[in-house]
């Protein structure tokens, strides 16, 4: 598993390096350097944006900017969890919490931040056709450090 999602980043940094890849204007270093609306399926791990609904209930699109920009959260870390891990897990829920702990205590704990920040994730199916199978997950923060600024 680790060796396929390592295969999937080094083809997705390798057209975004060739400028190949869709999706929002980014550097050298892989950062957005122009807002865009894009598939909130298309962020990646760095990734500052806010969602295009007032609630933030519609996952649809985002919209991604330069984190120097005004935004309410970042893109911690993303990956797959195979059927397997969700059933281990008892829920996808549980699945996805877990695997995002990591990222979320980390970005806690790298920042002294006036405002606390929240865990939140979103997960679409690895493969449209079937709903029930392996599933992607993002890990995705508030950003206090904009937040606050």
């Amino acid at each position: 598993m680790k060796r396929v999602l390592s295969a999937m980043a080094a083809v997705s940094i390798g057209l975004i390096l060739a400028g190949c890849a869709s999706g929002p204007p980014r550097d050298d270093s892989g950062r957005v350097t122009e807002s865009t609306t894009i598939s909130a399926r298309d962020l990646m791990p760095g990734d500052c944006f806010s969602f295009n609904s007032a609630d933030g209930s519609t996952v649809g699109e985002v919209t991604v900017v330069p984190c120097s920009d005004e935004h309410e959260n970042i893109v911690l870390d993303e990956g797959v969890l195979s059927r397997g891990d969700i059933s281990d897990a008892g829920s996808l829920q549980n699945a996805v919490n877990v695997a995002c702990e990591t990222a979320f205590t980390d970005f806690k704990t790298a920042g002294t931040f006036e405002t606390r920040p929240e865990q939140t994730f979103m997960v679409f199916p690895l493969d449209d056709k079937d709903a029930d199978g392996d599933q992607v997950y993002t890990c995705v923060s508030t950003d206090p450090a904009r937040i606050d600024s």
